[in-house]
């Protein structure tokens, strides 16, 4: 008798032990659901011509001319991932005006930004069917709160630059150098989404 109480009891203890497998796998297969929804979760930005998509927790920054949309990851540690978009006008009579006006911009960020430096500057990238310049910079930030005793931060950048008629949409990422692989994700969706 308890050689049979003792098999029933296994075969009761076997189902049980693959119906709390099949509950913990449907969890998890839902945590993972509900998470990639969240994290794919947009706003979408509609003007100037523009319509694109950054993610829906970043905060929108005021901003000013040339710079039509700025977003920032509060979320992000130490310095804050950025994403901006802005339309500049092409220089007229140049061989090649956007690489002009990606010499414009680096010059402007050398004179702002410490030990400013380019990494890499691809001349012609093909993203969803529009051609531009792609470039890779570095540079050192400093917090200017002199109540805060904090070490300078090294911060990384993307730059991607599209030719549209007699002017250029800029599309850029800042993100100090621990949080630029997750931020690279945010750059790719705004850029892809125009």
């Amino acid at each position: 008798m308890s050689q049979e109480m003792r098999l029933r009891g296994t075969a009761h203890d076997r189902r049980v032990s693959w119906v709390v497998l099949a509950v913990v796998a449907m969890a998890l297969l839902l945590g993972w659901f509900v998470r990639t929804a969240a994290e794919e979760r947009s706003v979408v930005y509609d003007a100037e011509g523009l319509r694109v998509r950054y993610p829906a927790d970043w905060v929108r920054v005021d901003v000013q001319s040339p710079v039509l949309l700025q977003v920032e990851d509060l979320m992000a540690k130490g310095f804050r991932t950025t994403l901006s978009l802005q339309r500049r006008p092409l220089p007229v009579q140049m061989s090649k005006p956007v690489a002009a006006l990606q010499q414009t911009l680096s010059l402007e960020r050398a004179s702002a930004w410490t030990a400013y430096r380019e990494l890499q500057v691809e001349e012609s990238v093909l993203v969803d069917g529009r051609t531009g310049m792609h470039v890779t910079f570095a540079y050192v930030e400093t917090n200017p709160n002199p109540f805060l005793e904090t070490l300078p931060v090294v911060m990384r950048g993307e730059d991607y630059i599209f030719p549209q008629d007699s002017q250029a949409d800029i599309f850029t990422l800042t993100a100090a150098e621990a949080n630029y692989e997750r931020a690279q994700q945010a750059l790719q969706t705004f850029v892809r989404s125009r």
